[in-house]
């Protein structure tokens, strides 16, 4: 009877030890990253449960996630939630796109959503802000169908 005990607990130690090997030692793939834009205006009460949210996910999943927040007009308490959580080290990064310092603006009114999205993205990555091997997702936080892209 402990003979068969020793040999299940054998079993699933050498199971769990060649998983890990094989995660370790696997071909180096390249991971694709996630990366959530965020296009917010002065309109948004919610943006630190938004940040939140979206920090747990790469915690609790253990995936590389990026955050920009596109300032439409935000207020300065939004603006003060996504510095505070740009200095405690969970790397969001603000662009304006309100005054153009960023370089991002042109003048158009952006959603997430047709032309203005691919256009969007294809000034995002012109800039060096999406790269190639990220995958974009944009989120405008006005718009209650695209909430649901949000790691909830």
């Amino acid at each position: 009877m402990l003979e068969l005990l020793l040999l299940v607990i054998g079993c699933y130690a050498t199971a769990a030890l060649l998983v890990h090997l094989a995660f370790r030692f696997g071909g180096e793939r390249e991971k694709l990253r996630r990366h959530y834009v965020l296009i917010a205006d002065g309109r948004q009460p919610h943006m630190e449960w938004y940040l939140r949210s979206i920090h747990s996910f790469s915690s609790w999943t253990g995936s590389d996630i990026r955050l920009t927040v596109l300032d439409r007009g935000l207020t300065d308490e939004s603006k003060a939630i996504v510095d505070r959580w740009n200095r405690e080290s969970h790397l969001v990064e603000m662009l304006r796109t309100d005054t153009g310092e960023s370089g991002v603006t042109d003048g158009k009114s952006y959603s997430s959503s047709g032309d203005g999205a691919v256009h969007l993205l294809w000034l995002l990555q012109s800039r060096g802000i999406v790269s190639e091997r990220d995958y974009p997702v944009l989120v405008d936080l006005q718009n209650p169908e695209d909430l649901s892209k949000m790691p909830f």
